[in-house]
């Protein structure tokens, strides 16, 4: 196996260039050439076209907010006006239902099936004075109370 040289003694073989212009720089100022202007209207009326364009989009939008909040509470409504409807139908029912289980009638006759009667005589109990005493804070008196009692007593 031959090993390759890794550099060669002799000069490269390089293939000829074609001949290049010669480039001469010359200080001074920049390109005479400028970029066309537009007239003023011109960009006057591209200015008023975007601020009118801005105030219409922000016009859209807040129709468009007062739309989605002119329907949220119109479906907010609409169930609040079902809620009501509900409410008014479960109230009439429960009515129904009171005055059938208040009815006299009714429930002398629950109370005959069961063995209840009419109380033949009525009677009142008469409490004593009560014997708890409050101090001048509101605070039950022990002391108090049990001078209430022993005056009762005797």
């Amino acid at each position: 196996m031959g090993a390759a040289p890794a550099y060669s003694y002799y000069p490269e073989r390089i293939p000829q260039q074609a001949p290049r212009t010669r480039v001469r720089v010359v200080p001074g100022r920049g390109p005479l050439t400028q970029a066309p202007t537009l007239p003023e209207s011109v960009v006057l009326l591209a200015k008023v076209v975007a601020v009118v364009l801005v105030i219409v989009s922000l016009a859209a939008f807040a129709r468009i907010a007062l739309s989605s909040a002119a329907v949220s509470t119109s479906v907010q409504s609409q169930e609040l006006s079902q809620q009501i409807d509900e409410a008014r139908a479960s109230g009439a029912s429960l009515e129904v239902s009171q005055s059938l289980l208040t009815n006299p009638t009714r429930l002398k006759r629950e109370a005959a099936a069961i063995g209840m009667a009419a109380p033949e005589t009525i009677g009142t109990i008469n409490l004593a004075a009560d014997v708890v005493v409050c101090d001048a804070e509101g605070n039950l008196s022990l002391s108090k109370s049990v001078a209430a009692a022993a005056g009762i007593g005797e």
